[in-house]
C-alpha cells in the first residue's frame, strides 16, 4: 500500500515538472487541464462551491478565485448562473514516515518536518447540462517545519496573480 501511494507522489511530481507550469510570486505552479468543449460567449454567470477546502483557506482563496474570474467580465451568482465552478482541495503528502499526518492539525507532540503538494483543481460545469467545460488546477509543494503557520498575506498576493495566470487561458468573453 505504502509503494502505492509513494507512486502516485512520484507521478503528481513529475506531472507537475512537466506540464508546463507557470510559477508566480510564491511559486504556484498552474495549468489548464481541460479546454474550449464550451459555449464560452453564452457564459455570463457562475456558482462556487468549494469541497474539500480547510477552513482557515476557504473564504480567501474563493475571494481571490471571485476577483481574478470577474475580471473576465463573469458575475457570480448563486441562485441564477451559466457555470457551476467547484474548487477542490487535495494534498499529497510526500514522505511515508508522515503521509498520516495532517499538516493543518498540527500538535505541539509532533516535532516533524512536513513535505506536501497542496493541490486546488477547478472544475466549470454547465448548470443546465452538468457538462464539464473547464478545468485546471494549481498546486505548490510545501516544507513545514514545526511551529511555522501561513503567511496569509503573501499567499493572498500568489493566488490572486496565479488563478489570473490560470484563468488567462479562460477562452471567455473578454
Amino acid at each position: 500500500m505504502n509503494y502505492v501511494k509513494r507512486m502516485k507522489a512520484a507521478l503528481l511530481i513529475v506531472m507537475l515538472v512537466f506540464t508546463g507550469c507557470a510559477q508566480t510570486g510564491l511559486r504556484i505552479g498552474n495549468t489548464v487541464t481541460l479546454c474550449c468543449p464550451g459555449n464560452y460567449a453564452d457564459y455570463d454567470a457562475y456558482r462556487l462551491q468549494t469541497e474539500n477546502m480547510p477552513i482557515f483557506l476557504r473564504d480567501w482563496i474563493v475571494d481571490m478565485f471571485d476577483t481574478a474570474f470577474q475580471e473576465h467580465g463573469m458575475e457570480r451568482n448563486d441562485q441564477v448562473n451559466d457555470l457551476i465552478v467547484t474548487l477542490t482541495y487535495q494534498h499529497v503528502n510526500l514522505d511515508p514516515e508522515t503521509e498520516d499526518i495532517n499538516p493543518f492539525i498540527r500538535q505541539e507532540s509532533i516535532d516533524v518536518e512536513l513535505r506536501y503538494i497542496a493541490v486546488v483543481n477547478v472544475s466549470m460545469r454547465e448548470t443546465r447540462t452538468g457538462e464539464e467545460v473547464w478545468a485546471g488546477q494549481i498546486s505548490r509543494i510545501h516544507t513545514v517545519s514545526p511551529g511555522e503557520y501561513m503567511h496569509e498575506g503573501n499567499a493572498r498576493v500568489a493566488f490572486l496573480e496565479t488563478f489570473r495566470d490560470l484563468l488567462s487561458n479562460y477562452p471567455g468573453r473578454d
